[in-house]
């Protein structure tokens, strides 16, 4: 009896921790920012259209609306950054003038530092051509349907892991040093395994497949890696685990994790 006590008292706490979650996420707040969130980083809607300059629904997170929700002050720099990057991407780039009024309009004033050193990151906002252009990886196109409407954008990391896993290939334009007769090498064969596969040689992984006779893929990122990035390791694991019983075994790391806040913080702080 006391087993099965300890267990229903584990069930009822995940329970609790679960409804909380979900009340967290349906308290206003937070379901509208992500979806707007993922509607920018994608440039595309959840019906696959494209939403062009949608400034028109970010007012209402910029904004209090009458018993509309209050969002944060990061939750408000969030949007403005991705809606300045979107911006930029239809090469429609924004004034100082227009900036200094979205960051009055949605009272970010202590915030304003963000986006401004934004141009540290080699991101040209206002389109001054003072900034070196970064070079930027041209993006997989996936299909999005079936997919959950608020996770509908994929990290770039997850592109470079495909394409080695998949294709044997990358772009030598933005990775010079991955040279044809790495491409052509014979022992590149498909599977994928993840860095929580670690531990002892033969120790049963996803799909019930085993890890250490395979080819590894070592992916280190400098700065930080954020929590969507380690998960990309994980869904071409479980994509490939099934596929063939000698797989690959990617390992991704870095120097620190990276949360939304503890960017935006490094962010205002970078030219301190």
């Amino acid at each position: 009896m006391p087993k099965y006590k300890r267990e229903e008292a584990n069930h009822n706490s995940f329970l609790r921790l679960a409804e909380d979650c979900m009340a967290a996420y349906n308290s206003g707040t937070v379901e509208r920012a992500v979806k707007l969130e993922q509607d920018m980083a994608t440039g595309f809607d959840s019906t696959n259209r494209p939403i062009g300059d949608n400034m028109k629904a970010c007012v209402p997170v910029f904004v209090p609306q009458n018993n509309g929700p209050l969002f944060t002050p990061y939750q408000k720099l969030r949007v403005l950054i991705l809606y300045v990057l979107n911006k930029k991407e239809l090469s429609r780039h924004l004034t100082r003038e227009t900036l200094s009024r979205l960051i009055a309009k949605a009272d970010i004033q202590k915030e304003e530092k963000a986006v401004n050193n934004l141009g540290a990151l080699g991101i040209d906002i206002f389109g001054t051509s003072e900034i070196q252009p970064r070079t930027v990886p041209r993006r997989k196109e996936r299909d999005t349907s079936g997919v959950f409407e608020t996770s509908r954008w994929t990290p770039v990391v997850m592109d470079i892991m495909e394409a080695v896993v998949h294709d044997k290939n990358l772009d030598t334009t933005n990775y010079p040093f991955f040279h044809a007769d790495t491409q052509n090498n014979n022992e590149m064969e498909p599977g994928v395994t993840s860095l929580r596969a670690h531990g002892k040689k033969n120790q049963p992984v996803m799909g019930g497949q085993r890890t250490g006779s395979g080819p590894k893929l070592i992916i280190y990122i400098m700065g930080s890696i954020s929590y969507s990035e380690m998960r990309c390791a994980h869904q071409v694991s479980d994509g490939q685990a099934s596929m063939t019983r000698t797989g690959w075994e990617v390992i991704i790391g870095s120097d620190n994790i990276l949360t939304p806040e503890r960017y935006l913080d490094k962010l205002i702080q970078l030219n301190d």
